[in-house]
């Protein structure tokens, strides 16, 4: 069984449950009770609740087919998940306050909870490589390192200007650049806004492409990991305690993601056709954009080098990952092997196998 609950009705509790982790430092004893009531009817119902970090678009298509050909549900799994958005709780906010058992955070924010005193751990990462890029127009390309000093970036929140500014760090380059906020369209860099627009690599620049501009002629995409951000991102997070709780439903739930990889990859239409008539079937979507998307992002799902889909190595965990987390200032982190555990996955991996 599927629950979808919406984020507007959960205000209360999920507040009460910041306070409780010190994200908001107030107390209020009513929605300490609400966050009571909410974490006792999920444990009468026990479902496995996830948090999404984005919209559920096509993103999740692993997700979506897992549901829809009952692999989830089949693993006898009763499964809940709560949308995500550009106005909704990150993931890890609502992992702290109960409201969710685990979701795909970004690294920052993780390193954030981490120094606020909450105890997660990474599973898997839905995309080991991450899809961030930038597109630039050839006046003022931006191709290599060298090409971001004194650049301006069109930017859309926070967790984009921390990245950049992780960009110059890990490249020892002078800061000389500017953020100017805009939303999640590339049109304002055709403008004249900017110089180098913050896009996910599988997503704006088909826009550019609809409107008859050619990617290597008329703009370039360059992605984040080549310019040495090697970040894995949307990292699968629980706390320690749920996963101590719950580690067999979370083998079960991660084997049906795996289980439905190959068929996502053989079939890229299918979970964009999810997304768009079931799961987002209020957000508008593009059946062939959504597609399009899917396809090109089975390429990230894979680390280099890896045989599992959403696993990332220790090195790369150890390595760039908290570069990146030191040079933008995050408090010390905890030893890598108490932040990241792969082998639910690994597990998982090897009961597939094992039956062919």
């Amino acid at each position: 069984m599927i629950m979808r609950r919406n984020r507007s009705e959960r205000t209360q509790s999920s507040a009460a449950g910041l306070r409780r982790r010190r994200f908001v430092q107030l107390t209020a004893m009513a929605a300490g009770a609400a966050i009571l009531s909410a974490g006792c009817r999920r444990q009468r119902s026990r479902e496995l609740t996830m948090s999404l970090g984005w919209i559920p678009d096509v993103e999740y298509a692993d997700l979506w087919v897992a549901l829809d050909r009952r692999y989830i549900a089949d693993a006898g799994i009763r499964f809940n998940y709560l949308p995500g958005g550009p106005n909704a709780p990150q993931p890890v906010l609502e992992i702290s306050a109960g409201e969710a058992d685990f979701g795909d955070s970004d690294w920052l924010p993780f390193c954030d909870a981490i120094g606020q005193g909450n105890d997660f751990v990474i599973l898997a990462s839905l995309f080991p490589v991450g899809p961030a890029g930038l597109i630039s127009l050839p006046a003022h390309p931006v191709r290599t390192p060298a090409d971001l000093v004194g650049k301006r970036f069109l930017v859309q929140g926070p967790n984009e200007r921390a990245m950049l500014q992780a960009l110059f760090r890990i490249n020892g380059l002078e800061e000389n650049y500017t953020a100017v906020p805009v939303g999640f369209s590339a049109e304002p860099l055709l403008e004249g806004a900017g110089d180098a627009y913050f896009c996910f690599v599988t997503n704006q620049p088909q826009a550019l492409e609809r409107m008859g501009l050619r990617q290597g002629r008329d703009f370039y995409v360059t992605r984040l990991y080549d310019l040495g951000y090697r970040v894995s991102a949307s990292l699968l997070t629980i706390e320690r305690k749920t996963l101590h709780q719950r580690r067999g439903e979370m083998v079960r739930f991660l084997g049906a993601l795996l289980r439905v990889h190959a068929a996502n990859a053989a079939d890229p239409a299918l979970g964009a056709r999810l997304a768009v008539d079931r799961y987002g079937a209020d957000l508008g979507l593009n059946l062939e954009q959504q597609t399009t998307l899917n396809r090109l992002q089975i390429a990230l799902e894979t680390e280099p080098g890896a045989q599992i889909p959403f696993w990332f190595s220790e090195q790369a965990f150890a390595g760039a990952m908290y570069s990146v987390a030191r040079v933008t200032g995050r408090p010390p982190l905890p030893p890598p092997a108490q932040l990241r555990d792969m082998s639910l996955l690994e597990e998982a991996y090897r009961a597939l196998k094992a039956v062919g």
